[in-house]
């Protein structure tokens, strides 16, 4: 591991468990065994750090999403598939998911404009797909962006109730994901499909 990934990785177990006000760099030195300036060789100040974790764990979920895009599959499946990558990858890698989405607003550097772009890069996977079902004339939607953020909202729930430990443990977790994405996807085709 080089020495920027071992400061990423202990910047992000601080972060996770502590929040960001306590994310110091002379912490973070510490804890990875560095002086403080060698710190600073690779990000600008504590903000610059907290957006390289932020950037990292988005293009990691993206790289995930991407890899399950198939647009020979019929539609539902592909919604499927994208939500069942999102769960895995929130699931197998629950520290950057919260990075992702966890970290509070107020907590937040500011963001480069164009780095929102990619951000929304990952959202807008799911809305092409949703588009080609309305191109397809398969759903009726007004708009397929803001379904595909319904759709992820939703997921989101879904996600949070495992990662928080707050599943009744009397529901198997492989059955209560099955099941979810199957009500959120379902629920979707049906509310939006004319009668």
């Amino acid at each position: 591991m080089s020495l920027r990934e071992e400061i990423l990785e202990v910047s992000k177990d601080i972060l996770i468990k502590d929040g960001f006000g306590k994310m110091s760099m002379r912490r973070i030195a510490r804890r990875a065994d560095v002086t403080a300036t060698s710190i600073y060789l690779y990000f600008r100040n504590k903000d610059d750090l907290l957006l390289a974790l932020i950037q990292e764990s988005i293009d990691d979920l993206k790289e995930a999403l991407e890899e399950v895009v198939d647009p020979s599959k019929d539609f539902i499946q592909q919604l499927e598939d994208m939500a069942r990558a999102y769960i895995r990858f929130a699931l197998d890698h629950p520290r950057e998911y919260e990075i992702i989405y966890m970290v509070r607003p107020e907590e937040m550097p500011k963001y480069p404009r164009e780095k929102f772009n990619e951000v929304r890069s990952a959202y807008e996977l799911l809305a092409d797909i949703i588009d080609r079902g309305k191109q397809e004339n398969i759903i009726d939607v007004d708009d397929p962006l803001i379904s595909a953020y319904t759709i992820w909202a939703q997921i989101h729930g879904v996600v949070s109730v495992m990662l928080n430990k707050r599943l009744d443990t009397r529901v198997p977790r492989e059955k209560f994901t099955d099941q979810a994405v199957d009500h959120i996807i379902k629920g979707f085709i049906i509310q939006k499909t004319p009668v």
